[in-house]
């Protein structure tokens, strides 16, 4: 690497914008799910098909990108740019934000000191190993690939393999933190590790529900509505 410095900020950069794409997309999978409840049902059936391609779509890109994101073995990941960054700690002058810091507001971090974060956010991965696993086995046997056993019996994935929106969230969270604070070392600034937008599926299905309270109103009916 001919300027770490540089080219490991980039790197961050792009794998910052992937996660908060593919955890956009986790979001809107979420809020389509939260509608299939008995007081919300009835406006997602009114887009039943639509809405159960869309989860099935989701979830298969999120598997995809998350596997890719974490996997030891791809090229770009995020494990491939922790060790990156514990390689050339020294070049990379992280800081950290210390108000009482007699130089300014930002505090050189020590390489030492930078070394042992890079290793607890290891640990911290290591510590969701089984959830990961569980994700990229469904990528290799039901996505990226067509496993007989599971092309013939999808149950059994969930047999073998099985994955709650609780694993999910727990490895999206432990993700962002670790993302978030290599961005406010490097970057010199705090990140909300989300997109935040109204635009979304929930606009939509209230919009829905909304309509089919009113259209089922007698009251509003009768004046005419």
């Amino acid at each position: 690497m001919k300027n770490p410095k540089t080219q490991l900020r980039e790197y961050l950069d792009t794998l910052i914008h992937r996660f908060l794409n593919t955890k956009s997309l986790y979001q809107e999978l979420k809020r389509i799910y939260g509608w299939k409840t008995p007081k919300r049902f009835e406006a997602y059936n009114l887009g039943a098909y639509f809405f159960e391609l869309a989860e099935y779509s989701l979830l298969r890109i999120i598997l995809v990108e998350i596997s890719m994101l974490l996997s030891k073995n791809e090229d770009r990941s995020l494990i491939d740019w922790l060790k990156k960054a514990r390689e050339h700690a020294a070049s990379l002058g992280p800081t950290c934000y210390n108000p009482s810091y007699s130089g300014g507001e930002r505090q050189p971090i020590k390489e030492k000191e930078y070394r042992a974060l890079i290793d607890r956010h290891k640990n911290s991965l290591d510590a969701q190993q089984i959830v990961i696993d569980q994700i990229k086995a469904r990528r290799d046997k039901a996505i990226a690939h067509f496993d007989s056993a599971y092309f013939n019996n999808l149950k059994a994935l969930d047999k073998h393999y099985p994955l709650t929106y609780s694993d999910i969230d727990r490895l999206m969270d432990v993700v962002s933190e670790i993302l978030r604070k290599h961005h406010s070392c490097l970057f010199k600034a705090d990140i909300r590790m989300e997109i935040l937008s109204t635009r979304n599926v929930d606009l939509v299905l209230n919009y829905a529900r909304a309509f089919q309270r009113t259209r089922k109103d007698r009251a509003l009916i009768k004046k005419g509505f």
